[in-house]
């Protein structure tokens, strides 16, 4: 039977500071105090895990990814990842509330390639900058721990420094195209994030960005190499594969609840998507949980 994914808050961590909105421990102590906390769950606040030592592998949103030493890892509310990590792990865990950058940042959080994007790599392996972002996190790991005077705002200074440090690094080695194109696909994946279940014509979307739904279309090309239509059935997709996992819907209930109102249409179209039926991938997810 399918179980339903936990969805962690920083109040579910251990010796999480209460109403502080960062936490921060070290990985290897982490998957030491926190059982079963490699299996698939979810969260409230964003991730940042930084791998210093240790292989395994870690799946984001039904993607598997092959963990490595300097490795950097990033996480949006609402994604569901596990991981199996070998025992001699070493790292850090950093997590924050979107609030506590907002306070001091506004909307940058929202700019970064790395969160709020299904198209974009969840991970940088960090090589030339090693170095850097160690320290950065070495440095910020002692404010944390040292509880010394003005902590959290130190904290977040270090946490800005962490993630303009990441967008650096993560621009050399996804360059882009036009800043304008990229602004314009955050934008719409963050429409398609509040709106999937509900709208599902790419011109609502368009008209919503006053843009024409061709330009769309090509912008979406341009970037991603895909067409504004399969961002939006990927979206579906990802949502279908995690009711799938973590529920015990069936897949007429999970049709509907996704607004397919005939379900032997929801089949054909995750099948198209994926090359599996939905059935067909229960079984298998249930197989390798």
């Amino acid at each position: 039977m399918a179980k339903s994914v936990p969805v962690y808050k920083l109040t579910s961590f251990p010796r999480h500071e209460p109403n502080a909105p960062f936490y921060m421990t070290r990985l290897e102590k982490l998957v030491q105090e926190f059982k079963r906390i490699g299996d698939s769950h979810s969260h409230t606040f964003y991730l940042m895990m930084w791998i210093t030592h240790g292989s395994g592998t870690h799946t984001i949103d039904f993607k598997t990814h092959e963990v490595k030493p300097f490795q950097l890892y990033f996480l949006t509310p609402g994604q569901v990842h596990s991981w199996q990590l070998s025992a001699d792990i070493q790292g850090y865990d950093l997590f924050f509330e979107a609030n506590f950058l907002r306070s001091r940042f506004g909307n940058r959080l929202h700019e970064y390639p790395f969160y709020h994007s299904h198209q974009h790599q969840p991970l940088l392996n960090v090589t030339d900058q090693r170095k850097l972002v160690g320290d950065l996190f070495t440095h910020a790991w002692d404010e944390y721990d040292q509880h010394q005077a003005n902590r959290s705002d130190v904290f977040l200074s270090y946490l800005h420094l962490m993630l303009e440090t990441a967008n650096r690094i993560y621009n050399q080695q996804w360059p882009g195209a036009d800043t304008l194109f990229y602004d314009h696909i955050r934008q719409y994946e963050d429409l398609l994030e509040h709106q999937f279940l509900t709208v599902r014509e790419v011109n609502e979307y368009a008209a919503q960005m006053n843009l024409s739904p061709n330009y769309l279309n090509h912008i979406c090309k341009s970037v991603l190499g895909k067409t504004a239509s399969q961002l939006l059935y990927e979206r579906l997709i990802v949502e279908a594969q995690r009711l799938l996992t973590h529920t015990n819907q069936s897949v007429k209930e999970i049709a509907f609840r996704l607004g397919f109102e005939d379900p032997s249409y929801f089949v054909r179209f995750f099948k198209k998507h994926t090359r599996q039926t939905p059935a067909e991938f229960r079984q298998n997810a249930s197989i390798h949980r």
